[in-house]
């Protein structure tokens, strides 16, 4: 039960925050989610478009598929967190680049895919699967100045209703990836009219402003009320009551869902400069 003593004009930290998932999201619906391959066939059925996935590898035997995978793919674990163990490939020659220009041979691919296997990038818990998917890139109205990868969209959502999002920007220093951690950019965005307002990197103490990155006073999210509709009905799928929903807008000016996480991280609120317990003060009946 919620009471009124949480909801203090304060940041939620991450024993409120774990408290609250116990409370909102059943361990079934956690468990679920947390296979995405199996989570993104349920969203399929249900008409979200999702990216393609070109093979699952299982076991270590498989990894002699590396020699048909596809000119580009993406590489991920299927229980991973926070991004790692994620790498973006293109094929040159009989190599494979990343988006920072980092070379992989086929002996590097396949270390890699076992260190997958071996649960490397899941917590060591249990064996996971490699997903070899689909490598998207992103719309040119998301296409913003030293972009490195594809940018993607996090709206939190609290009983299916988006209360929070931010974009989260590719750099070179995140190698592509659209991951805060390893130095992608945080770009605030409001959820009512989906225009930025903060920004935020750690990569350095300089942080760039939305002018350095060219994004201009008049920039609103493309397709925002439909990226928080899909947002929301993953979220209703999932029967999940606390979710991060990660979205893209592909080259074709099309939302895609990359994954629905039920233990939402809560950088969220730096890079909104905004308390979650404020928001979620003005949803939770006390």
């Amino acid at each position: 039960m919620f009471t009124g003593r949480f909801f203090i004009r304060r940041p939620l930290g991450m024993n409120l925050r774990n408290f609250l998932i116990r409370e909102a999201n059943p361990l079934e619906s956690l468990h679920l989610v947390k296979e995405k391959t199996s989570f993104k066939r349920i969203l399929q059925n249900n008409d979200i478009p999702t990216p393609q996935t070109y093979d699952e590898i299982h076991d270590f035997s498989d990894l002699v598929l590396i020699g048909s995978f596809p000119e580009e793919f993406v590489i991920k674990p299927n229980r991973g967190f926070g991004g790692k163990g994620i790498i973006l490939l293109r094929r040159e020659g009989d190599r494979f680049v990343n988006p920072s220009g980092d070379r992989f041979s086929d002996h590097d691919l396949k270390r890699h895919i076992r260190k997958i296997l071996d649960g490397d990038f899941s917590g060591y818990i249990e064996k996971d699967i490699a997903i070899i998917e689909e490598r998207i890139y992103p719309s040119e109205r998301l296409q913003f100045k030293n972009a490195y990868g594809l940018p993607d969209i996090r709206v939190l959502c609290f009983q299916a209703t988006p209360i929070m999002a931010m974009l989260r920007y590719p750099t070179f220093q995140s190698k592509g990836k659209a991951n805060l951690a390893a130095g992608g950019i945080g770009i605030g965005i409001d959820v009512d009219s989906g225009r930025p307002n903060y920004i935020h990197f750690k990569g350095t103490t300089d942080e760039p402003t939305l002018e350095d990155l060219e994004i201009t006073e008049t920039f609103v999210m493309p397709k925002w009320e439909e990226m928080k509709d899909i947002a929301s009905v993953c979220s209703r799928i999932s029967n999940l009551g606390i979710t991060g929903v990660d979205l893209i807008l592909d080259a074709n000016d099309r939302i895609r869902v990359l994954e629905v996480n039920g233990r939402p991280g809560l950088e969220i609120q730096n890079i909104n400069e905004r308390s979650l317990l404020d928001k979620l003060n003005g949803y939770l009946h006390v």
